[in-house]
């Protein structure tokens, strides 16, 4: 336990070294990489300054070097560090994140214990009577050892360094899934609230909410069975800032045109070179889309990524409504949404596994009888190395090979590990 109290310590430290060195990027040198007029926290200040001054133009590409991807409610989330200033603002922002990263931590155990009591299940044997406890019990240890490689993954280096905003996604999605745990009608709603606003912010975590819908079909009776009151209940809160900001869509078209063209066309998301197009983007369909341009077949973007959506989703969704095990069901149904978020969207970079590491980390902690459990967590692990590094391949490789192989590759073993799971379970 001494051990992985000091691992903890170090994974904390780290975290704040990359934090560091972020401001060493954006506020004393002019790199290439990184600096404070290249980073993609521009879109988010531009945006906090857009929906107050100029809303129409929110969207507009043509005004902004960095185009604005997410719901308009979303802006205003950034309004208040936009108007410290670019420079004050994105060291508050920036400050703001380490801390909603000791949050998630704190999250972690609180869904860790909000599940061992709904479970009460003698072999999962955590004690989890207050957080302290995290740290001073043996039973713990792997917590603790699964929150350090949470801080000091290579994508949470990548999140501050872009200056991008999983971290709060991440708040938002863990935060609901605690008070859909918690269960009542009180906490359901709020629950659907907290994922709205997660969904405000990355409008494609929306391949979540079919997980939440309480739906189920048994094999042996061959019957579907479908509650419908808890599931509006779960979606109403979600559904409703979802229409709020369909208003201004409404109000101003041309916004919701601009929207659609930076969100599901595939535009304004990568460089042409010699005519190869350089984006690396571990997305299977971003992947499907370059090998169709090498092969100067003429496909529309928005069809291709529908009909990958489709093959991904539809398998492990069915095997999904066949567990009655609700409180772990619920926890996988978030993973399992957000997994294929990051296999079918346009653009999924190494910094969107901020969001989808908690979730590897209940798997990991909850199921240690799963047959393929020692490659899951391998898997785990090389997603926290590997994925920014094969990001860094991609530019010396991206003239002979156009994709980010290695990154979907990892992915895929991961969804596969999951279809095993499911499968098991529904016997």
């Amino acid at each position: 336990m001494q051990k992985t109290r000091l691992f903890f310590l170090i994974a904390c430290i780290v975290n704040i070294f990359y934090l560091i060195l972020t401001f060493i990027f954006f506020y004393f040198l002019n790199s290439p990489l990184m600096n404070i007029d290249e980073n993609d926290y521009l879109s988010f200040y531009y945006a906090g300054l857009n929906v107050i001054e100029d809303l129409p133009n929110l969207y507009n590409t043509l005004l902004s070097p960095f185009p604005f991807r997410y719901l308009p409610l979303s802006a205003y989330f950034f309004t208040p560090f936009s108007l410290l200033g670019l420079e004050l603002g994105y060291f508050v922002f920036q400050i703001f994140n380490f801390f909603l990263n000791i949050l998630i931590i704190y999250l972690i155990y609180k869904i860790i214990q909000v599940y061992k009591n709904l479970r009460n299940n003698s072999k999962f044997n955590y004690k989890l009577n207050n957080f302290k406890e995290v740290f001073d019990r043996e039973e713990n240890e792997s917590i603790l050892h699964q929150s350090a490689i949470f801080l000091i993954m290579l994508p949470q280096f990548m999140n501050y360094f872009l200056g991008q905003i999983n971290i709060l996604v991440s708040v938002f999605i863990l935060s609901s899934l605690f008070y859909f745990l918690k269960g009542g009608v009180r906490n359901e709603l709020i629950g659907g609230f907290l994922l709205g606003l997660g969904i405000l912010i990355r409008p494609t975590l929306i391949l979540i909410l079919p997980f939440l819908i309480i739906f189920n079909y048994d094999r042996e009776r061959k019957k579907f069975s479908f509650n419908l009151q808890k599931s509006v209940i779960r979606l109403l809160g979600s559904i409703i800032l979802i229409m709020l900001s369909g208003i201004y869509f409404l109000i101003y078209p041309q916004m919701f045109a601009d929207f659609i063209t930076v969100n599901l066309t595939g535009e304004y998301t990568y460089a042409l070179e010699g005519g190869i197009e350089i984006n690396p983007s571990f997305s299977l369909t971003r992947i499907v889309l370059i090998f169709f341009q090498l092969i100067t077949v003429d496909v529309n973007g928005f069809l291709v990524f529908i009909v990958i959506t489709l093959v991904i989703l539809i398998p492990i969704y069915f095997l999904y409504i066949q567990d009655s095990d609700h409180p772990l069901n619920l926890i996988n149904g978030y993973m399992a949404g957000i997994l294929v978020l990051l296999i079918v969207y346009f653009d999924s970079w190494p910094h969107h596994l901020v969001v989808l590491t908690p979730f590897l980390v209940f798997f990991i902690l909850i199921n240690k009888e799963f047959r393929y459990y020692k490659m899951f967590k391998y898997l785990h692990y090389l997603l926290a190395i590997l994925m920014v590094i094969f990001w860094g391949i991609f530019y010396l490789t991206y003239v002979f090979f156009p994709f980010n192989a290695g990154g979907l590759i990892l992915l895929m073993l991961l969804y596969y590990c999951l279809i095993v799971y499911y499968k098991n379970q529904v016997r």
